[in-house]
């Protein structure tokens, strides 16, 4: 009997967190899976762990291969699976024992190429969530607005906590594109929902996403980052023709989305990627009136922007200035 869900699994040197994660999926409520796993040139013991898992049941299959990406990994995945509905889990997450049935039943019952719940984020989960509340249909506009809040614990743009009809994806040869180093699931997610009848969300969290709180800052910047500003144009061009309204929206997240990453190649010293901070800083001058007049934007980080696009060391010894100010006022107090 052909499985109902495959699930993929990028496996990359998380040999800490991969048996957590594989406990969570082979033990869940739902037992008509299909699991691949596919070790993207791990250097560590996460490939020998996916074949000894291989050999506990029969549901899993693992491809190694040498290291291309997250993205050409799940590709490699979405040509191998064949379940009706295909999941993404990433190797250092878990889900809840009953996250696959919690899914597919939403989708069963609306009919819909998309379910999607809420997730936790290191076992935090939305301080005001109502865990009574309706499934609701949203329309690929609301998905799509959705998609581009930069909030926690919602539909958000990440694929992890969503299943998606199989037919939509083969049909319209939806893959991930592995020259999008950062922003691949949004833009991925988003060419899903374009393509997509029924969309159904509920807030309830199923999955758990593992953070470390410090890893922002300990991540060097480097060129691939600049990315991200590609992957919010191609956004525009599939989104656009159908739903200009959204332009504005889009725009926005990339100047902060390409703020983000300015200030972190300022809080790693990265100033030697000239070409990926001349990308980043083109970005923000095209667009940033989109973040300007918004109300939902701080005055810090109005300044900010205003800095960073200008100067990139005026807004160095800014920050600098600000941050000394903050310790001081705080040792007062």
């Amino acid at each position: 009997m052909d499985a109902e869900i495959s699930i993929i699994i990028p496996v990359f040197n998380v040999e800490k967190y991969i048996g957590i994660c594989l406990e969570s999926v082979i033990n869940q409520t739902f037992r008509n899976l299909e699991i691949i796993l596919v070790n993207d040139g791990s250097t560590d013991g996460s490939g020998k762990i996916c074949d000894e898992y291989a050999a506990r049941d029969s549901r899993i299959r693992v491809i190694h291969q040498e290291n291309k990406g997250v993205s050409a990994a799940r590709n490699e995945g979405l040509r191998l699976s064949s379940g009706k509905y295909v999941g993404f889990v990433d190797g250092d997450d878990w889900i809840d024992d009953d996250m696959l049935s919690f899914l597919l039943e939403m989708a069963d019952a609306y009919d819909a190429d998309i379910a999607t719940c809420g997730y936790y984020v290191n076992n935090k989960a939305d301080p005001d969530l109502d865990l009574e509340c309706e499934t609701k249909i949203i329309s690929q506009e609301k998905s799509i607005r959705m998609s581009l809040e930069l909030k926690e614990f919602c539909f958000d743009s990440g694929v992890f906590n969503k299943i998606f009809r199989s037919k939509i994806l083969k049909e319209n040869g939806i893959e991930f594109e592995d020259e999008i180093a950062i922003g691949e699931d949004m833009l991925y997610l988003c060419k899903c929902i374009m393509s997509s009848g029924k969309i159904v969300y509920s807030p309830i969290p199923k999955y758990h996403v593992f953070t470390n709180s410090m890893s922002a800052t300990r991540r060097p910047f480097n060129s691939k980052k600049a990315s991200l500003v590609r992957a919010h144009e191609k956004m525009e061009e599939i989104v656009s023709p159908k739903y200009p309204q959204l332009v504005p929206a889009i725009r926005k997240r990339s100047v902060l989305s390409s703020y983000r990453l300015l200030c972190e190649a300022n809080v790693n010293k990265s100033f030697n990627e000239a070409e990926a901070i001349k990308i980043l800083q083109n970005d923000i001058k095209k667009n940033i009136t989109y973040a300007l007049k918004c109300a939902d934007v701080s005055l810090k980080n109005k300044l900010g922007l205003v800095l960073i696009v200008a100067n990139l060391t005026l807004y160095r010894h800014a920050n600098f200035l600000y941050e000394a100010a903050l310790r001081l006022f705080n040792y007062k107090l």
